[in-house]
């Protein structure tokens, strides 16, 4: 009888065991892990889809985006990031294209390293930025095509909405004070457009004229300027505004870069159409 007791209490105790180390070994609860990134893709485009989107602003009557108006424009295709070094380079090669800045020493070439690769173009004129995009058989976007890819068919301040926030875009604020890799940081308009206000201005094909309903006659308008877009690494994004325009003579170099757009076929429009 006690043979068995004690059977029985060693046997209690062997699965009391086995429960204790099965607990033990449980694996720890694991922690969702961040959704990773969609990778780059230089070159890939968005369809825009055809409609009316609000261009300029009416805050400020003394601006030359004043006034907010509705526009709407025909489907077309823009590039998801800027044009980068390593294609600007490829495109160099190809073509034995030297660049309008190259006698001055000034342009691309001399912010370009292996390791920046997939940094943003930079130091390239408006005939620098157009001659690359028809290279690729597209063509510089007008402003209003800019500006609808940037703030969305309901008229954003910034491309993720309407409230500043630090950590979105290479501005000023980022403190890094120079361009990064296109697609680093989380600044996504709602057509899925990347970096359209930090990072580097962009050219657009558009002169420098007054909107329609602008009563100002600025001694500037005319076609002396071509229009850039957005701002930079080394403009606060806090102060700006996806409806700012910027006009320079097209053979200034500074932070300028580009990205390239084309027209839909009626085929893309309707599917960009349905799509909607």
């Amino acid at each position: 009888m006690l043979r068995k007791v004690a059977f029985v209490i060693v046997g209690i105790s062997l699965v009391l065991g086995f429960v204790a180390c099965a607990k033990k070994e449980e694996p720890a609860a694991q922690v969702a892990a961040a959704p990773a990134k969609p990778q780059v893709v230089l070159g890939e485009m968005v369809l825009i889809p055809a409609g009316e989107f609000v261009l300029g602003s009416s805050e400020d009557k003394e601006s030359a985006a004043y006034p907010e108006q509705k526009v709407n424009l025909p489907a077309y295709w823009i590039d998801k990031y800027e044009v980068t070094n390593s294609q600007f380079l490829d495109f160099a090669i190809k073509t034995g294209y030297q660049g309008e800045g190259a006698k001055e020493g000034k342009d691309w070439r001399s912010f370009f390293s292996p390791d920046k690769g997939k940094f943003p173009v930079l130091f390239i004129t408006w005939n620098d930025a157009k001659t690359y995009c028809e290279s690729q058989g597209r063509r510089l976007p007008t402003e209003e095509e800019w500006e609808k890819a940037a703030r969305g068919p309901d008229g954003r301040r910034f491309p993720w909405g309407n409230t500043w926030d630090n950590a979105k875009s290479n501005t000023y604020e980022s403190g890094l004070r120079d361009p990064q890799e296109v697609g680093r940081f989380d600044e996504v308009s709602s057509y899925g457009v990347h970096d359209m206000l930090g990072n580097v201005q962009e050219w657009t094909s558009s002169w420098y004229k007054a909107y329609k309903g602008n009563p100002k006659k600025g001694e500037n308008f005319g076609e002396r300027y071509r229009v850039l877009r957005g701002a930079s690494a080394r403009i606060y994004g806090s102060r700006a505004h996806l409806w700012d325009r910027s006009a320079y003579l097209p053979k200034s170099l500074y932070d300028f870069g580009c990205r390239c757009a084309k027209d839909a076929t009626p085929e893309e429009a309707a599917k960009g159409a349905a799509a909607k």
